[in-house]
């Protein structure tokens, strides 16, 4: 190999991993922006245009193929990468700074589809790679996932330190110096590449340094129809924008049952994404008498039945919870908050301002995920208090995140009753308004009574373990508006406890909504009486069945069925609008997905298609490359959603799930050449994915069941070990069809966009059918797709010599 063949095989590896690390970490980035700017059930789109524009880029090379020969590789790759850095910077920065007022809402979906364009430039560097390259496939396709693998664990760490305005100007720098590289070799685009790595370079550092100052830098300003121009502290992570901005001294309460207009302690205002909010609360650290007024707050109903002297407190917050147990006289105070953004704000930025929480001697914070860390911890508790947990942000792993979801699932709530002390019980706080949002509570009581019913009380025991107090009507009604606080206990309700609850609701003015003698309605009534059957659930107009860990979406309850058939849900049920609208969301996202897949991959074919031959062979090729996007995607998505409840974190699910997947899958397209050269049965590779991905289907409930009381540390090893012999099987299926399909070498760059839009499909599909019938549904879907691949392999293999190498 002469000197610029070792050249190009350097830049074509490098350039291939470098431009996959960018394309995964910009569609976090979308992700993030989309969530803070619209709404949590937009930022799925981010996924979607990611894979979409790819298959964009993948069509635009197989239509040119007079432009995109061979020769010309390094020069047209050159300009696809200084137009990917461009586009990012560009249309990022226009659709940060647009005015996104109710005015604007009809243009929000052609400035989201605008980001295709960087997306479908990136397609054109890896499709020209993959496809035009003259070194090995395998090898190739292995830098591809090697190279997204580590953009899940960059992008994890870096936005922990940057914003993300910061790390684009570092992406579009970092594909600007692979440019000027490439472009050097063909001696093309050489001086544009340069200056845009020196201005990309000294705009990241900018940028940078400025928000890690805390200083004006370039920033969101509109979102979700507000300005957010007012910021006393602002930090950025792979799920949520935490802001702490002023407010007033008026006491803050969720549902005071007394009208409380007076003047309080000093108090800021802490939101996330720019929509879920809270209080941090001025507290000298002593005087616990200015916040008298929380002992009216419903959400505390729990304190005043039972003694408590060790509390867990799962989301902390601005630490109104926290307070709330100081003052009811708690000695032990376990707070647990998952974003670590949050917990810097209270126990560092506004510390003095909080009174110390973290340091006073009767308060232990902790900055972890509470599920997994009460079942790791050993502790029990007199009660675990879970106040209105929910940010409606996106992960980084996709739109529905499961950080909140995971807390209102029957499996949760067995494992909070299985950390209380004797007497202790749970206290859960939701939204509640009747004929107008009353889902959550119906769902809260299914959880309640199913949880019961597997711990052993009988159907006619159940409702002495459950009570439930609201508010009283903020304007003089008898019916609770705001809040309801369900309390469950594992032992029955005395008759002592009850008169107190009476005495209770009369004193601070909360309703006593459901006892062991009374139920709020009908439908309460007979979910609470444990004979709620499937049929009943069936009849109702939302889906109010018990969430479990398998289907844990507690926050969306519109049937996919319903949806598709127009049934919607009755007013006097009460919708949630927010989360009923991310299904529809998805759902939308799921037809256009198909109608996308067929008018950038086959309506376009359609003149050629009598031109070409074997036309047999072709189909079975078109479907065997779009059973392994579906497939993989499927597998992913469940597994992802799955995983991210058993290791406890939603970065996990990206950093630990995808990595291993990818960077497996990597490993194992890297020795698909090295096998087969050696004389392994092709055949065998995808009976070996097929029987692996069995194996891990069924291992994976029993074993995550197993692990769940270990250390973070061995839950991962656990996760990594169940998910990297599937990856590094399912890495081989892409060289193992192309090596298959060298016969129909120009038709790889469609068969390879066929792929990337079936792969677009599949990361919606995977999240309806786990939201419909459940993860493992999806994953087992993802199973099937991968035996086609074996069946359509076969007959494939029989016809079609095979190559190892291009």
């Amino acid at each position: 190999m002469d000197f610029k063949s070792a050249l190009q095989q350097r830049l074509h590896f490098s350039g291939i991993a470098i431009i996959a690390f960018c394309v995964i970490a910009y569609q976090v980035l979308l992700t993030r922006i989309f969530s803070v700017m619209l709404y949590y059930h937009y930022a799925f789109v981010g996924v979607s245009l990611a894979m979409l524009g790819l298959t964009v880029g993948a069509q635009r090379v197989y239509y040119l193929k007079e432009r995109f020969t061979p020769d010309r590789l390094e020069a047209e790759w050159a300009k696809a990468a200084i137009g990917f850095a461009v586009s990012m910077i560009g249309l990022t920065l226009g659709f940060i700074y647009s005015p996104l007022v109710p005015a604007m809402t009809p243009f929000v979906p052609l400035l989201i589809c605008a980001f295709i364009v960087p997306f479908a430039y990136s397609g054109i560097c890896i499709t020209l790679i993959l496809t035009k390259s003259a070194f090995p496939i395998g090898k190739l396709y292995a830098a591809d996932l090697v190279g997204a693998s580590m953009g899940c664990i960059g992008i994890v760490a870096v936005l922990f330190l940057f914003d993300p305005i910061s790390v684009i100007f570092g992406l579009a720098f970092i594909v600007a110096l692979i440019a000027w590289k490439m472009g050097s070799v063909a001696q093309n685009y050489v001086a544009a590449s340069r200056n845009l790595a020196v201005l990309s370079f000294l705009l990241f550092a900018l940028q940078g340094g400025l928000y890690m100052a805390n200083a004006p830098h370039l920033h969101i300003i509109w979102a979700k129809g507000k300005n957010l121009e007012q910021n006393l502290f602002e930090r950025w992570n792979t799920f949520s924008l935490v802001r702490v901005t002023k407010s007033n001294n008026t006491p803050i309460g969720w549902g005071f049952g007394h009208v409380h207009d007076e003047q309080g302690p000093d108090q800021l205002a802490l939101d996330i994404d720019a929509q879920a909010g809270t209080t941090i609360t001025k507290f000298d650290g002593k005087n616990l008498e200015p916040l008298s007024y929380l002992a009216d707050d419903v959400i505390n109903a729990g304190y005043h039945l039972r003694p408590v002297e060790n509390a867990a407190v799962i989301g902390v917050g601005g630490g109104r919870d926290i307070l709330s147990a100081l003052y009811f006289g708690v000695p032990h105070i376990t707070g647990i908050e998952l974003n670590p953004s949050i917990f810097e704000a209270l126990t560092k930025k506004f510390a003095d301002f909080s009174g110390h929480l973290d340091q006073r001697p009767d308060v232990s914070l902790v900055n972890g995920e509470a599920r997994s860390w009460i079942d790791q911890s050993h502790r029990s508790f007199d009660t675990i208090q879970i106040s209105l947990i929910d940010t409606w942000a996106a992960t980084a792993a996709g739109g529905l995140s499961m950080s909140e979801n995971k807390l209102y699932t029957v499996n949760a709530w067995n494992d909070f009753l299985d950390h209380l002390n004797s007497g202790g019980f749970l206290s859960v706080s939701r939204w509640f308004e009747p004929h107008k949002h009353t889902g959550e509570f119906y769902r809260l009581l299914s959880i309640a009574a199913e949880t019961l019913k597997q711990r052993g009380v009988a159907d006619d025991d159940i409702r002495k373990h459950v009570l439930v107090f609201g508010v009283a009507g903020r304007t003089g009604g008898d019916f609770p508006a705001g809040i309801v606080t369900i309390i469950i206990s594992p032992s029955d309700f005395t008759a002592e406890e009850l008169a107190k609850a009476h005495a209770t609701a009369e004193e601070h003015g909360f309703h006593l909504m459901m006892t062991p003698d009374t139920a709020w309605d009908d439908t309460s009534r007979v979910i609470i009486s444990g004979k709620a059957d499937d049929a009943f659930y069936a009849r109702l107009p939302l889906d109010l069945s018990a969430p479990t860990d398998d289907r844990p979406f507690f926050f969306h309850m519109l049937r996919v069925n319903d949806f598709l058939s127009g049934r919607e849900p009755i007013d006097d049920m009460g919708v949630s609008g927010d989360n009923n609208f991310a299904v529809k969301i998805v759902l939308a996202l799921l037809g256009a997905t198909i109608y996308m897949t067929f008018y950038f991959t086959f309506i376009p074919m359609i003149d050629k298609w009598k031109e070409l031959k074997d036309k047999s062979s072709i189909v079975q090729f078109l479907v065997y490359f779009a059973m392994i996007g579906l497939g993989f995607m499927l597998i992913e998505i469940s597994q992802m959603q799955r995983l991210m409840i058993f290791l406890g974190h939603p970065v996990y699910g990206l950093t630990v799930v995808l990595f291993t997947l990818l960077l497996f899958g990597g490993i194992g397209s890297s020795v698909f050449d090295r096998l087969i050269v050696k004389g392994f049965p092709p055949r065998f590779i995808p009976i070996t994915l097929c029987a692996v991905l069995v194996a891990v289907g069924l291992a994976t409930p029993v074993l995550t069941e197993q692990f769940k009381v270990c250390g973070t540390l061995a839950r991962m090893l656990m996760s990594i070990a169940l998910l990297a012999p599937a990856g590094f099987c399912m890495g081989m299926m892409f060289p193992l069809g192309m090596s298959v399909s060298w016969r129909q070498r120009e038709l790889q760059p469609w068969f390879w966009s066929v792929n990337g839009a079936t792969s677009v499909f599949g990361s919606v599909l995977g999240t309806v059918i786990s939201m419909e019938y459940g993860i493992a549904a999806a994953f087992w879907a993802g199973v099937g797709c991968y035996v086609l691949c074996l069946a359509l392999f076969m007959a494939l293999a029989a016809t079609q010599p095979h190559r190892t190498a291009q």
